[in-house]
């Protein structure tokens, strides 16, 4: 999770919040409860002479990978922390993209989007976190890790020195799929930080088993790419991957490399504290999870759009996936479902 350090920082915005009648202190927020009035609030604001936005959706499609955005906004909604499932019920694979969380997820962005930057609406992820947040639109996003890296080091980032990095944000009560109802936590706003997809990998294929000399050339190739030395300049750099290693943690090396100490140890924590989080929402391992995802996609780009309301857009998302299972088979996904949980 992306903010702008100087939004939230500036005391006429504070002002003008405390002045609203707003019932939680002006700061960054901990909950998406106070990114939707945030977001809602800074609506018609100016900051430095610019128009302001809070968070940046992206509701247009995007192969799939679309999705996760969504799911981000879901998480702390839907991943209770006495149920390792979130997006499927584990022993059915009965869908769960249509029960109140997910809702809620879909309504908040119908909700935000008239308070968002113009034609939001048409914005994909790349959209919000390489031509909006970078170049100085909009306050907050989620995103995975390597926009952090390209902050300080993409040449179209006028945001380097005003960035800030957190886990997502949480909920002040969680959906129960078990009991049908939302609990608030003893412990407070639930948090349940989206690890979202399977990640870049370096794959030695089965097809060089029959040639032992190209097997050893090309295990040294990954152990060459994924080992230590060369594989945190590839999470320090523009290229996609984002710190993975334990050795990627450390400070001091990304400080030699140019990077500014409080910086880089607000970048790295926000990656260490989702990775290691005990009620994270974890990417399901199963066939097909990108059919799944690019339906939903095109039912939710008509749902933002206003053609169905929230509801049925979900009902419509659970239909398919259900149809989708069928096809692919309903007893082995779940079996590879509840394996990819650990159940």
């Amino acid at each position: 999770f992306n903010y702008r350090t100087d939004v939230f920082a500036d005391a006429d915005l504070a002002k003008a919040w405390k002045e609203s009648g707003a019932t939680t202190e002006w700061g960054v927020p901990k909950t998406w409860q106070e990114v939707q009035a945030v977001t809602k609030f800074l609506k018609g604001k100016q900051f430095k002479g610019q128009d302001v936005y809070g968070y940046l959706d992206a509701p247009k499609p995007w192969g799939g990978f679309g999705f996760y955005f969504l799911g981000s906004r879901a998480s702390a909604y839907a991943k209770h922390p006495d149920d390792k499932a979130w997006l499927f019920d584990a022993d059915t694979m009965k869908p769960r993209i249509n029960n109140p969380a997910w809702v809620r997820a879909i309504q908040d962005v119908i909700d935000a989007l008239p308070s968002e930057p113009p034609d939001q609406i048409n914005a994909d992820p790349n959209t919000t976190g390489f031509q909006q947040f970078l170049a100085g639109t909009g306050s907050m996003i989620p995103w995975w890790g390597d926009i952090g890296s390209n902050v300080k080091t993409n040449d179209s980032s006028v945001i380097g020195d005003v960035t800030g990095f957190s886990i997502l944000p949480g909920s002040d009560d969680v959906y129960n799929s078990k009991t049908g109802a939302w609990d608030k936590l003893a412990s407070g706003p639930n948090y349940a930080p989206n690890c979202a997809y399977l990640g870049w990998g370096v794959y030695v294929m089965a097809r060089v088993d029959s040639d032992e000399k190209k097997k050893k050339a090309a295990w040294s190739a990954a152990a060459h790419l994924g080992g230590k030395d060369l594989s945190i300049w590839t999470a320090m750099y523009p290229s996609g991957f984002q710190p993975y290693r334990n050795s990627h943690f450390d400070v001091p090396e990304w400080v030699a490399a140019g990077y500014d100490e409080a910086f880089i140890t607000s970048y790295l924590k926000s990656e260490g504290d989702s990775y290691n989080h005990p009620n994270a929402a974890i990417e399901p391992r199963i066939p097909g999870i990108f059919q799944y995802y690019s339906a939903a996609e095109d039912i939710l780009a008509n749902t933002f759009a206003g053609k169905m309301k929230a509801q049925e857009g979900a009902d419509a998302i659970a239909a398919a996936w259900e149809k989708l299972t069928d096809q692919i088979g309903r007893e082995n996904q779940v079996k590879l479902y509840k394996a990819s949980l650990g159940l």
